[in-house]
């Protein structure tokens, strides 16, 4: 057990000089868990607690698993070990994080979070506990629990006031939308004219500013519809460089991806479709697109390397002429952006600058992939693992999760992106 134990901590928890001797303690710390009647416990005092269906249905769960042997325990860590260290890209990305993070003080576990699982659970929560903003490592994440059997979430019944927040600063001529989470849930196509009809009362104004500094992620088609694709003139049409390891599940995301249909929506909107041409060497295609900046020993653990392609078209249906639409917005658009944006609103953040907004705040998380997402069960415990297989870069070859997106203007001195976006208005029309 110990041995295994420590090839998960050397992967995800190396602490440093010290760390053979925490890793040691934790493992101590796991064993006598594992042998105690404490979780079950707390498991059935909660249920008696909290009568919910769905605490009932965990609840099972757990006591299920508190059968296993732990045999069974020590298969599925085994198991996710190897699927990460075949399929998961950013290994290397994982070890210059935990350079330079704090060092584990406490490796005691937690007492569970008892609709997450049990100690098995709290093990590998502990270890990716540093990597929450890193490539959509996720274990048992919450947005699985919630699908439907199909796999998609059902639409959302929200108000216009539970998606956006719509307030005046100055009349006539500046406007904030405060953008909630919920608006990068699936919405409606009468909610997103719903949207659109509102945003057209201010159309005479000078400057719309954009706050998404409180959007964690979500799906893009929504807020693209919204505000992006009624205020371009042309397409917006660019590529992006993606890798894979050698890895079975790296490569069966990768063809899944290739032979499905563009993502569509109504506005016939192709969102990070994988261009349909044979994969290239990794190395070979560092080299064809001139990539100085790649992180040399990341890209010894690739294979290979390919293109995502995105179509972003024009929908707003004012046609003034053959060649000219009306924006649903004229005026300048301003998004506040920040370190709690991730996966779909930083994305949507590069589309924006793309489109031509002007960004303000900070930089964004850089947990923009998503594109290659697997989802893989652990086979005895029946948890969930979510991790990105595409290893996303820049231009130069830098690794998109350790450079995310960065804002046109950074916050001034002393100022929130508001305050600053405030303050380049102001010096602009003076």
């Amino acid at each position: 057990m110990k041995k295994i134990m420590f090839m998960l901590a050397i992967i995800l928890v190396a602490c440093g000089g010290d760390s053979e001797q925490h890793n040691e303690q934790y493992v101590e710390n796991i064993e006598q868990y594992l042998n105690s009647e404490e979780q079950q416990e707390d498991i059935e005092q909660y249920v008696r607690d909290i009568q919910d269906a769905y605490v009932q249905k965990i609840a099972e769960r757990l006591a299920s698993q508190n059968q296993l042997a732990p045999e069974d325990f020590l298969y599925d860590l085994e198991f996710l070990v190897q699927v990460l260290e075949e399929n998961f890209p950013f290994l290397g990305l994982m070890e210059r994080r935990l350079e330079n993070s704090q060092p584990l003080n406490l490796l005691t576990p937690t007492r569970p979070h008892f609709l997450q699982s049990n100690s098995f659970t709290m093990l590998i929560l502990n270890a990716f506990r540093d990597f929450e903003s890193l490539a959509h490592l996720d274990f048992n994440p919450g947005w699985f629990n919630g699908a439907t059997p199909s796999g998609q979430v059902d639409n959302i019944d929200f108000t216009v006031s539970e998606y956006m927040i719509l307030e005046t600063i100055e009349e006539n001529e500046i406007a904030l939308i405060t953008i909630t989470p919920n608006f990068f849930d699936i919405l409606s196509s009468s909610q997103i004219q719903e949207i659109q009809s509102l945003i057209r009362e201010i159309q005479g104004y000078e400057h719309i500013i954009l706050d998404l500094r409180e959007v964690g992620g979500g799906f893009l088609d929504e807020a693209i519809n919204a505000f992006i694709s009624p205020n371009i003139q042309e397409p917006i049409h660019f590529q992006e460089f993606a890798f894979i390891t050698d890895g079975q599940i790296a490569h069966r995301t990768h063809a899944t991806l290739r032979r499905r249909s563009p993502q569509q929506s109504p506005n016939r909107l192709h969102l990070r479709k994988v261009v349909d041409l044979p994969l290239i060497p990794a190395q070979e295609f560092a080299e064809q697109n001139n990539f100085i900046n790649m992180n040399e020993s990341d890209l010894e653990n690739l294979e290979y390397g390919f293109m995502l392609e995105t179509i972003i078209r024009p929908t707003n249906p004012i046609v003034v002429s053959s060649r000219f639409r009306e924006s649903l917005f004229a005026g300048n658009i301003w998004l506040l952006i920040g370190p709690n944006n991730s996966s779909g609103a930083e994305w949507f953040a590069r589309i924006a600058k793309e489109a031509g907004f002007t960004l303000v705040g900070e930089q964004a998380s850089g947990r923009i992939g998503g594109a290659g997402r697997a989802v893989v069960s652990l086979p005895r415990t029946e948890n969930v693992v979510s991790m990105d297989v595409f290893y996303l870069t820049d231009e130069t070859g830098r690794a998109m999760e350790e450079f995310p997106i960065e804002p046109h203007y950074f916050n001034r001195s002393g100022m929130d992106a508001l305050a600053t976006t405030l303050a380049i208005i102001a010096e602009r029309s003076e």
